[in-house]
């Protein structure tokens, strides 16, 4: 069973993921470009984490 700092970071990971992907496609590009870094590394960490 994962720890429960593992389980909040994750969730908090997740969120950041969905909120920033929301953003993308409410707001131009060119201002929601700064997400995009975090974005990416967020979806890669997941991404390892559940495969």
């Amino acid at each position: 069973m994962a720890a429960q700092r593992e389980v909040l970071a994750v969730l908090l990971a997740l969120e950041f993921v969905v909120v920033a992907a929301v953003v993308f496609l409410v707001v131009p590009f060119e201002a929601a470009l700064p997400l995009a870094p975090m974005f990416l590394l967020l979806v890669f960490a997941l991404y390892k984490y559940y495969f």
